[in-house]
């Protein structure tokens, strides 16, 4: 079967909501390495740099927004977000055009978060890649002002409750021994200023297989090194996916 490049509107369901996106279908003769990409939170920055640069050589990728969020149907909870990449995964390993063997999650803030607390759970994927991640909720609390902010942007959740969710959340660093035979590339900027570099340090020290890659001028969303961030990801990946 031969497949062309290509962007599709996706519709897919999470607990009976309908959760919106996009694949970035390759081109390929035989099915291809798919990106699951995760945004975070409340998603202003899709990352979707990553959905074209990937795409031009030999990669899907599907995008999508949580529930409560972006349009997506439902309401907006930190505790539905592993579900909601269930869904999605489950939705893509049914496209024809997926390599089935060569699935990755990706994921900036909150969505690195997700991607390596789905990691942990789901053995379905083959590499994960994390942004900027938060870690422990414990050591980097969701601020007051953040938490009002976000929520003017998701549907059905006030400050209150993200901020509860946020500190209940359970500490990556708790899942170590299901992350540690997992291919996982930790992306980190020094001038971010929401999660230092020291936050990540016990997370690295109970995982030497994760690979962890620093920008010496990034910030959170690495506005100043986009390009350089684009072509390290991309170039670790088709190195460790086969």
């Amino acid at each position: 079967m031969k497949f062309k490049a290509r962007l599709d509107r996706v519709i897919l369901s999470s607990h009976g909501c309908k959760l919106l996106g996009g694949f970035y279908g390759a081109a390929g003769e035989t099915p291809r390495p798919t990106v699951i990409l995760l945004h975070g939170v409340p998603g202003v920055e899709k990352n979707l740099d990553f959905a074209y640069t990937l795409r031009d050589v030999g990669w899907n990728v599907l995008y999508f927004h949580y529930r409560g969020c972006w349009g997506s149907e439902g309401i907006y909870s930190f505790d539905g977000l592993v579900e909601d990449v269930r869904a999605a995964t489950d939705w893509t390993l049914e496209q024809p055009s997926v390599d089935r063997r060569s699935l990755v999650l990706m994921g900036s803030s909150m969505g690195g978060y997700t991607t390596l607390a789905a990691g942990a759970a789901d053995a379905r994927y083959e590499a994960l890649v994390a942004f900027c991640p938060l870690i422990d909720p414990i050591t980097a609390p969701l601020t007051v002002e953040s938490s009002t902010e976000f929520a003017e942007m998701l549907r059905g959740v006030t400050p209150e409750q993200l901020r509860l969710e946020w500190g209940n959340l359970t500490p990556i660093t708790s899942m170590a021994s299901r992350l540690s035979d997992r291919k996982i590339l930790l992306v980190t900027g020094n001038k971010d200023d929401l999660f230092r570099p020291s936050h990540y340090e016990s997370f690295v020290s109970k995982l030497p297989n994760v690979r962890w890659h620093r920008f010496p001028d990034g910030d959170h969303s690495f506005c100043t090194c986009r390009k350089e961030l684009v072509e390290t990801v991309s170039e670790w990946l088709i190195r460790v996916i086969r």
